[in-house]
């Protein structure tokens, strides 16, 4: 039984790199361009690029979270463009803009979301903001 058990174990070993280059496939031509190495992103752990606009809203909570708003703006500016039907990305976008300071992104926003849905269950809520706004 040892014995079996060093043959397989040795089999194994002199087995793995047949394995492995199946694996692989075959080795790249000479003529054939090199492949870019993939660089990590700027920021580690930051979420992949979006495919979606639901991933857009989520990668731009990510950076909302972290304190970066300016990485958050083209996110929620593509989810919109994307599902411009959804309500979420353009009111996060007028709270970014809101808490940036930038009143007049912030107060179009808002408009917009209420020009879209103006029949919003936020709409009275969404109104008040504007009229805040809108008097400084």
């Amino acid at each position: 039984m040892r014995r079996r058990v060093i043959q397989l174990a040795f089999g194994g070993f002199l087995l793995a790199p047949a394995v492995l280059a199946a694996w692989q496939g075959p080795p790249p031509s000479p003529s054939a361009p090199a492949a870019k190495p993939k660089q990590p992103p700027a920021d580690a752990d930051a979420p992949p690029t979006p495919a979606s606009a639901e991933e857009d809203v989520q990668v731009a909570g990510y950076y909302i979270r972290k304190g970066d708003p300016d990485a958050a703006t083209p996110r929620l500016q593509e989810a919109i463009r994307l599902k411009p039907n959804w309500g979420k990305p353009r009111l996060m976008l007028a709270e970014v803009y809101e808490k940036k300071g930038d009143t007049a992104a912030a107060l179009k926003c808002y408009k917009d979301y209420l020009q879209v849905f103006p029949n919003a269950a936020d709409a009275k809520k969404i109104q008040k903001k504007i009229e805040k706004l809108e008097s400084r």
